[in-house]
């Protein structure tokens, strides 16, 4: 799975929470929540059965979805754009970097089996990269 699906889908679900318009005891409750679902977005994901890109092309799509959510959040003024798209990326930064083999077993093990997707499922998922970046763009900003 491409690290920019990670980042923006883990975005996508604080963008969409209503954490971002609750304060008080609701937002204390609700933000480590909504942070712990958007690591927990990345196994999920990477269950999915995906073609693997090389580093190249995954930095390089990375790099414009980083641009992207700096930009929603200096537009909506919420650092937890970024600090969501953060923990969405966490595993394969920790995975790469080799931070410790009791987690790359646990990564390894939550990944997709499935050792030759087709190619084609790279086109599904840039469109519903997409599409995630489409709604993320959209959705209503913090009152």
């Amino acid at each position: 799975m491409l690290v920019a699906t990670h980042m923006a889908a883990a975005s996508a679900m604080y963008v969409l929470s209503s954490v971002k318009n609750t304060s008080g005891i609701q937002k204390t409750v609700a933000l480590p929540v909504i942070l712990a679902l958007s690591l927990c977005s990345h196994f999920a994901l990477d269950a999915v059965p995906h073609f693997e890109l090389q580093m190249l092309s995954n930095v390089l799509i990375g790099s414009l979805i980083i641009l992207f959510l700096l930009y929603i959040a200096w537009r909506d003024k919420d650092v937890f754009v970024l600090v969501s798209a953060f923990l969405g990326a966490l595993p394969d930064v920790m995975w790469v970097l080799k931070i410790s083999p009791r987690f790359d077993e646990m990564h390894s093990f939550l990944h997709s089996t499935v050792t030759h997707a087709p190619p084609y499922s790279i086109i599904l998922e840039l469109l519903a990269l997409a599409s995630i970046v489409f709604i993320i763009y959209k959705a209503p900003r913090k009152t």
